[in-house]
């Protein structure tokens, strides 16, 4: 009471309009009756959805704010991965390492694929630096692309790459939320819980760009950026990058006095 008011709970304080109430972050503390202990969370919101949110929060050695709309948010990935696992339930393949042929696939399939590839490589080496929050990030990110998947023009083997990203995904997902990982890991007919399953491995073949986006500058300025396939020589991301309207209007009237590329990265025109 006083000048800065008093201290109310989140639940009184949805129920009081917005202008008369003032938000404070600060340390959980008991005389202060702003704990939020593990149990209340774990019963409101459910283990995984917790440990998913406490994860990707931040990394673990920052301090967080605590707050019910990131652990609402880890909730809703949740679902989306059930619902995800749910679609493809019915076409996987368990015996997807047999059967599937890259020139097969469509390019939503190949797309998949090195989705699949990348994301394996990115959350392996995000696991062993501790980078949790990273690594949960990539798996957010690994579920939009199959949605995405799911909606693209594909053909009949396309279901051998989604079978692989299935299993990958939920193998993946296994040190985040285990009690969702098993679940679904069971869903598809495995015996046996996802920690003793082996952990996937990614091939860098497959894991690579077929194109890369490059920067290009002007004198150090970015003026634009231009596509090139992954295996363009140094001379024809060169050409490509003087082709460009774009820097084309800034280098006029100018002389090229010298070009210089960044593999994968950048092409910097120096004119005057």
């Amino acid at each position: 009471v006083g000048e800065e008011g008093i201290r109310i709970s989140p639940e009184e304080a949805a129920s009081l309009p917005a202008d008369e109430v003032f938000y404070k972050n600060e340390k959980m503390s008991k005389s202060k009756g702003n704990v939020v202990t593990p149990e209340e969370a774990v019963e409101k919101f459910g283990a995984d959805a917790l440990r998913v949110f406490e994860m990707f929060v931040a990394p673990f050695e920052q301090d967080v704010v605590w707050t019910e709309t990131g652990a609402q948010g880890a909730v809703r990935f949740l679902h989306r991965v059930f619902k995800l696992a749910s679609d493809l339930q019915a076409s996987y393949d368990p015996d997807w390492r047999g059967k599937i042929v890259q020139d097969d696939l469509s390019q939503a399939g190949r797309d998949l694929r090195r989705t699949t590839h990348q994301t394996i490589r990115k959350v392996t080496d995000d696991l062993a630096r501790t980078a949790f929050n990273t690594s949960v990030s990539e798996l957010m990110k690994m579920v939009n692309a199959m949605n995405d998947f799911l909606k693209a023009e594909r053909n009949p083997a396309d279901d051998l790459a989604a079978s692989e990203a299935l299993e990958s995904l939920v193998l993946m997902l296994s040190p985040v939320a285990p009690h969702s990982a098993d679940e679904i890991w069971s869903g598809l007919g495995h015996i046996g819980f996802t920690y003793d399953a082996e952990w996937p491995s990614f091939d860098p073949a497959l894991a690579k760009e077929d194109v890369l986006t490059i920067a290009v500058q002007v004198n150090g300025k970015l003026r634009d950026t231009i596509t090139v396939p992954a295996d363009a020589p140094k001379e024809a991301v060169e050409q490509a990058a003087l082709a460009s309207p774009r820097v084309a209007a800034h280098t006029e009237g100018k002389t090229i006095r010298k070009v210089i590329y960044v593999p994968g990265k950048l092409v910097n025109v120096v004119a005057s």
